[in-house]
């Protein structure tokens, strides 16, 4: 896999944490892997909230009778036999 190389920056009593308990070529890959595995604990709540907003949509009756009501347009012969008038 290509790596690239970035610069960060740490508070240091963050820095100095993170180099009692990893030594300095073990730094990027560690901190790679704690990135990845924020990122996925983001992307697991991102489709936890859309589904749990989907289901709520699905639960609000005031917005399904308005689906069922322009539903009913587009079932109407009218829908078929429009068209556009030039003013």
């Amino acid at each position: 896999m290509k790596h690239e190389n970035i610069t960060l920056s740490f508070p240091e009593d963050l820095n100095a944490l993170l180099h009692l308990r990893i030594a300095r070529r073990g730094i990027s890959k560690y901190v790679a892997e704690a990135v990845r595995k924020a990122l996925e604990e983001d992307k697991k709540k991102t489709v936890r909230d859309l589904e749990a907003a989907y289901e709520a949509a699905n639960q609000d009756l005031d917005r399904l009778k308005a689906i069922e009501e322009w539903s009913s347009l587009d079932q109407s012969e009218e829908a078929d036999n429009w068209e556009w008038k030039d003013e």
